[in-house]
């Protein structure tokens, strides 16, 4: 009775509950303890106020996780922990869920470690939805040099290029949200960053704009973005020093993970939301990775 600490139906305290026996659950061959509530007469489990409260198959939940931030595709994940693909769908927003709660705290968590955040990079990632014709945008911020995610948002903009006639014939004109996305993620950052912060930004024209409404205080520094390496498909630079290499690692490791932004694949977005689940649960697992990383990394040692 150590997770219960009151009664679901009429809240009443722990004092007004007792032990009602075990029960076997057989998903993950746990005996759970049975509860009982002298209040209301309701008799409930440990496992009812849980995340995971009935759910049939518990045990695959991390394997899916982790495979969907390393660049598996819904139907392969399936296959191989043994579920139907509407499984893996549906798993896949209640692991978004808890992610962005974890987000949150891991954070905060660096925040009160570490301090205030004093340089952040920000870009955006460019990708489609169904079709070349239905492009999206990802505005992403970085934290500079450790390459922590502060925040992102989806959003739909119009095709542009040798496209958009042929989108614009195809399915209508498109909307642009871009700029309402951007305004949205910089009131997130405001309640995360001190006002006198640093951006780095490349030579997008409404970056300038952006930093100036939300961040009076803040400075900015332009980077005009050079040509794209093979390796990273253009989001890593030919160049030996890149000034905005956290966001564009960024953009290259989350495009070799996340299977729908690779950049030559059949496992398309067939909606945002779905997209910006999958961002969240990577995030969560890099930052996983990333304080691994850091926990194996041998303190330097200073010689006289």
């Amino acid at each position: 009775m150590d997770a219960t600490t009151h009664c679901p139906r009429c809240d009443a305290p722990r004092a007004s509950l007792v032990r009602d026996g075990f029960y076997h659950r057989a998903d993950d061959s746990k005996s759970i303890q049975r509860i009982r509530c002298k209040e209301c007469g309701k008799k409930f489990s440990n496992a009812t106020l849980t995340p995971t409260y009935r759910q049939k198959r518990r045990r695959i939940n991390e394997t899916v996780r982790f495979c969907l931030a390393s660049n598996m595709c819904p139907r392969d994940i399936a296959e191989l922990v043994g579920v139907n693909i509407k499984t893996v769908a549906a798993r896949l927003i209640w692991l978004a869920e808890r992610a962005r709660e974890k987000n949150q705290r891991k954070l905060q968590a660096y925040i009160d470690a570490h301090g205030p955040i004093k340089t952040v990079q920000f870009d955006d990632l460019l990708t489609f939805e169904h079709t070349n014709c239905k492009p999206l945008t990802v505005p992403f911020a970085v934290i500079d040099e450790v390459r922590i995610p502060l925040g992102f948002r989806v959003a739909s903009i119009p095709a542009f290029g040798r496209l958009a006639a042929i989108s614009r014939k195809r399915y209508g004109k498109r909307t642009d949200d871009s700029i309402m996305a951007r305004n949205k993620l910089f009131q997130e950052l405001q309640a995360i960053l001190p006002p006198n912060v640093h951006f780095k930004i490349d030579g997008h024209k409404h970056y300038p704009r952006l930093i100036k409404q939300f961040f009076p205080d803040a400075t900015n520094s332009v980077h005009i973005s050079d040509r794209g390496c093979i390796v990273g498909q253009g989001e890593l630079k030919k160049t030996r020093f890149d000034p905005l290499f956290s966001v564009n690692h960024s953009f290259a490791n989350i495009r070799a993970k996340v299977n729908r932004l690779n950049r030559r694949t059949w496992c398309t977005t067939k909606r945002p939301e779905r997209l910006a689940d999958h961002i969240d649960i990577y995030i969560d697992v890099l930052c996983d990775r990333l304080e691994t990383d850091r926990k194996k990394r041998r303190p330097r040692t200073s010689h006289a």
